[in-house]
């Protein structure tokens, strides 16, 4: 895919969602899985990895603080009852709200890109309206 289509600081988000995933579903650290599937994939070599080990990395070391972020600003769905796609994309996004540099908009948007991208027809929706109410709830 070409760059302009796909940029550097998209792809790092897709996966540190991926990872975030696989580590969710294998019951693993998120780290752990960063490292193995970097090493395997070589992503170290890649412009986007920085950027994928600080989210990964960030999530993993904030998890409590960001599952309370989004079960606080998602009505009537607990964290155990979301997909755990949406639910990893929901992470990367309210820790990105949090403690990244990205404008919130541009935060929002990508989340729901990915929602589109790797999850259902309704995600992005959801995904939106929770990363807003957090967004809001930090001025």
């Amino acid at each position: 895919m070409a760059e302009e289509t796909y940029p550097s600081r998209r792809k790092a988000r897709k996966h540190a969602v991926e990872v975030l995933y696989s580590a969710e579903a294998r019951g693993d650290a998120p780290e752990d899985i960063l490292r193995e599937t970097a090493d395997r994939l070589e992503w170290r070599r890649h412009p986007w990895f920085a950027f994928a080990h600080e989210l990964v990395t960030g999530v993993a070391d904030a998890k409590a603080e960001v599952d309370e972020l989004i079960a606080s600003s998602s009505e009537h769905w607990s964290l155990d009852r979301m997909p755990r796609t949406d639910l990893a994309i929901l992470r990367v996004g309210a820790w990105e709200l949090e403690h990244g540099t990205a404008p919130s908009g541009v935060v929002i948007s990508e989340a729901v890109h990915l929602a589109n991208e790797l999850s259902t027809d309704r995600s992005g929706a959801f995904i939106h309206g929770v990363l807003a109410k957090i967004a809001a709830q930090r001025g």
